[in-house]
């Protein structure tokens, strides 16, 4: 029988995804760089791996890797293993690899997009000379966090698309939780204005898209019925945990907040509504009691 209460839910949750900014910490930087750990945070990650649960945490930026994220994050002393980040890049990465094999590839943004592609064995095209000479014939334009996006790679990554290059985005968030300042998205900025001057639409592959909900079940290695994805957000984590049938998990400490909630459309509506972390861990942990799997 299907779980129908959330009590029950939660007693067959063997996976979560926890978002950075606004969920764990605060920082004016995504990707929670510098950034201050949430009450409740490094506790939440301890709690979680005490009762035998799996984890991700996935941001949506993509400036930096997965690698120097999982360093920042242990620095302000939280337990995150390399190989449990994931941000867009990676789900672009392993994207592009699958439905455009040997082929061509125009990336902008740094190594925490550049670096994905080459562990993958995807050729890039060099921005300079498909500058001076015109872009070569590549499958897909994928756009990322590039602080220097101007003219000059607008020109090529335009004359890409006008040859019939598909336009992937990492992420359009517009803004990312933050500590004080208003902390802007950069990559779906980029994306639009491409989207504007060739008249063709772009792909997300970030959250909320069901490539980075699949790419999540593939990194847990459990269905999205069995997973919690814990946000700050109700577009970007709420939906993407309604439409694939994992559980829904608001924080209020970023994005969004309760009345939000409250007022969200229904695609969008948390399951859970959570003001401090610590109400979460204590769910958790009453779960995986009344399942028979809590941790020593």
């Amino acid at each position: 029988m299907t779980p129908c209460t959330i009590e029950e839910r939660l007693t067959s949750v063997r996976g979560v995804m926890l978002d950075i900014d606004g969920c764990l910490v605060l920082s004016d930087k995504p990707a929670g760089e510098h950034g201050v750990p949430l009450p409740g945070a490094v506790e939440l990650i301890e709690s979680i791996r005490r009762s035998g649960r799996s984890l991700v945490v996935f941001t949506n930026g993509s400036q930096q890797t997965p690698q120097t994220i999982a360093q920042g994050l242990r620095a302000a002393g939280l337990d995150v293993a390399d190989e449990e980040v994931m941000t867009p890049a990676v789900v672009a990465a392993e994207i592009v690899a699958r439905r455009h094999p040997d082929q061509l590839i125009l990336a902008f943004g740094g190594p925490g997009v550049t670096d994905q592609f080459h562990q993958r064995g995807i050729a890039l095209a060099d921005h300079e000379e498909a500058f001076r000479h015109g872009p070569p014939p590549v499958a897909a334009v994928v756009i990322g966090w590039d602080t220097e996006f101007g003219r000059d790679k607008l020109q090529i990554a335009a004359e890409a698309v006008a040859a019939g290059a598909t336009i992937y985005c990492t992420s359009d968030a517009p803004s990312f939780a933050s500590r004080a300042r208003l902390n802007v998205g950069v990559s779906g900025f980029i994306a639009t204005g491409l989207a504007h001057v060739t008249g063709q639409p772009y792909r997300v592959l970030g959250k909320p898209s069901p490539e980075a909900m699949e790419a999540i079940s593939a990194r847990l290695g459990i269905p999205p019925q069995h997973i919690m994805v814990l946000g700050d957000d109700l577009v970007l984590e709420c939906s993407m945990a309604k439409r694939h049938g994992a559980l829904a998990g608001l924080v209020t400490t970023g994005t969004h907040s309760a009345e939000d909630a409250r007022n969200a459309e229904e695609d969008r509506t948390p399951d859970l509504v959570i003001d401090s972390l610590y109400e979460i861990i204590g769910s958790l942990e009453a779960a995986a009691l009344l399942s028979g799997k809590g941790g020593s």
